[in-house]
């Protein structure tokens, strides 16, 4: 790790909160378009060599894990191996290659969008060591390379950039290939300068009130327990383990958000104790913590559901009992918390979790009967030991699932009446085929955007807007109300996505994804965020920033860096429109800092 890197992150964090209180006074609206006291949170979309989010100026912190090349072939060695074998150091640089391989690779800027333009130009490769290294990205080279130094282009037509080295330590001095830098030659200067994060994606979420960093801490199927085995700010790509602490603090006390942060299911409680320890020292204080257990631990599709089940089993000796698992190892995270944040508790908003559609497990995971039978005197509910109930507020009206055949045949007249009109406008040949291309899906996607709203094309509203707007916020506030917790949302928004038989149907996977990005889309968004309000809501995390669509989803409200979307649209103009009507904080707290 370059101690400039690590000098500019230490001076980013500390600095935030020197300035803090000479700060003027802003309204919600700033001069600069920042926003005074926005409402509006999100999640962000997980590290990956494939992720089009591209957060850092140094693009090594998003490349893949090493890949170790087998002759004749592509893999075979992967990074657990080279580890476990004593081929890499302590940050993860490459310090031999096995005999058995070629060369060993790493992957990045992969699959990305074809808007995605800013990814396009020259990029400069440093490193320490010596050795063979080479990019393989399609474009020349702009510039001659040298020992320490390469350049290389990425073009329109790259899918992939592959980095592989060849040759490492030659002399077997210890002077390995390390320290690998890949940054845009337009981002040379400000990386230089010590700059983390790439300027385009800050200008993007600058304005959002809260960060849910669960997909940058791979929360869901965690295997840290160990504060020793955390993220390392050094490590030599963030996607093998995640963010570290010290990034996701630099990020939000760099634009002003609230950050929110999930406790791995396994970490032991000095874990916790000094995770808490760090945002408390390190987090701006006229900034609150969201910190959570987990992610979805009621959902069995991830390992932390798994755990809880057989720790219930073990801790009470019946089926069923996961949850409420969950919620007793939660209440001990809360505490650990709170004795971190002894007389500055006003900072911190500890959050117990639950799924919005089961109704009645939230009883389970709020009172936990087992636990109160164990000491009936001196248990107290869950419940008390948090200030926040987190629900999710997706919508899909099961266009994905028991509806894929409904929405099949609405595609099939969508595109006849598409073909239709073309014929009425006289078009013919290659033309009309246009125009069936560009308006195939319009009236499947009115149809759809019906469905979604309020189930009128149907009669079923189950998981349409109007059902959250009806009864599931209703109901869930009432809840919160009765235990005394503010609701807060933990993800939310479209869940149109196919499933089952309908993942692998190349026509409804074009469907649902123009729909997600559609005019009616954008309206649907703010009919969420409007019943959200009108429930007494208070912060809501949408899911996620930016991230590609596929047939797993289209989860990114913004598909690339250089995307518009009516989604995203919808969401900045309620932001701005809506100043967070549960709480104010000091003047400036929202804003950005250098």
């Amino acid at each position: 790790m370059r101690p400039k890197f690590l000098a500019a992150l230490v001076f980013t964090i500390a600095l935030c909160t020197a300035q803090l209180w000479s700060l003027p006074a802003r309204a919600q609206a700033t001069e600069a378009g920042e926003l005074g006291n926005p409402s509006v949170g999100i999640g962000l979309s997980g590290l990956d060599y494939y992720a089009s989010q591209l957060p850092f100026l140094d693009i090594m912190k998003t490349a893949s894990t090493w890949i170790g090349h087998l002759p004749g072939q592509w893999g075979g060695w992967d990074h657990q191996r080279l580890a476990d074998e004593g081929y890499l150091d302590t940050q993860g640089w490459l310090k031999a290659i096995p005999p058995a391989l070629e060369s060993v690779s790493t992957v990045l800027l992969a699959d990305l969008p074809v808007g995605a333009v800013s990814t396009r130009g020259v990029y400069r490769l440093t490193y320490e060591g010596e050795g063979q290294i080479e990019v393989r990205a399609g474009g020349a080279p702009r510039r001659p390379s040298r020992p320490g130094l390469l350049w290389f282009e990425v073009t329109p037509d790259n899918t992939i950039v592959n980095v592989v080295i060849s040759r490492t330590d030659p002399r077997r001095i210890g002077e390995y290939i390390r320290n690998i830098t890949i940054v845009h030659e337009r981002d040379i200067a400000a990386y230089e300068a010590g700059e983390i994060f790439n300027p385009q994606w800050l200008a993007l979420i600058e304005n959002m009130r809260m960060l849910r960093f669960m997909d940058w801490m791979q929360t869901n199927n965690s295997t840290q327990s160990d504060w020793a085995g955390r993220p390392q700010v050094s490590d030599y790509t963030y996607t093998r383990r995640g963010a570290p602490l010290e990034i996701m603090l630099a990020l939000a006390n760099r634009i002003g958000a609230d950050p929110w942060f999930n406790m791995p299911h396994l970490a032991s409680n000095d874990y916790m104790a000094q995770f808490a320890a760090m945002v408390r020292d390190g987090l701006r204080d006229d900034l609150k913590v969201h910190v959570e257990l987990s992610n979805e631990v009621w959902n069995f599709i991830f390992e932390q559901a798994k755990w809880a089940d057989e720790q219930g089993r073990l801790r009470w000796g019946r089926p069923n009992s996961w949850v409420q698992f969950y919620a007793v190892r939660a209440m001990e995270m809360a505490r650990i918390w709170e004795a971190a944040f002894a007389g500055q508790t006003d900072r911190l908003v500890k959050v117990i979790a639950t799924h919005s559609g089961w109704e009645g497990l939230e009883t389970e995971i709020l009172e936990a009967p087992l636990w109160i039978a164990e000491d009936p005197a001196n248990h107290r509910p869950p419940a008390a030991y948090f200030d926040a109930y987190a629900i999710t507020g997706y919508f899909s009206a099961q266009l994905g699932g028991e509806k894929a055949d409904l929405v099949l045949g609405w595609i099939a007249l969508s595109r006849s009446e598409a073909e239709a009109a073309g014929k009425a406008l006289g078009l013919a040949d290659q033309a009309l085929a246009d125009h069936i291309q560009a308006h195939k899906f319009d009236a499947a996607i009115a149809l759809a955007a019906r469905e979604l709203r309020d189930g009128s094309v149907t009669g079923n509203s189950q998981d349409s807007i109007a059902g959250l707007a009806d009864h599931a916020f209703p109901r869930q506030a009432g809840i919160a109300r009765d235990h005394g917790l503010d609701l807060v949302m933990y993800e939310g928004g479209t869940h149109v996505v196919g499933v089952e038989a309908a993942l692998d149907n190349a026509e409804l996977t074009a469907f649902y994804i123009a729909l997600n990005y559609s005019p009616q889309m954008g309206a649907l968004y703010t009919a969420l965020l409007d019943a959200w309000k009108a429930a007494g809501g208070k912060a809501f995390a949408l899911f996620v920033d930016v991230a590609a669509p596929s047939k797993w989803g289209s989860w990114g409200a913004l598909r690339h860096l250089d995307d518009s979307t009516p989604r995203w649209d919808a969401i900045t103009r309620f932001n701005a429109a809506n100043p967070a009507w549960w709480e104010t904080r000091p003047d400036g707290a929202f804003l950005a800092r250098q």
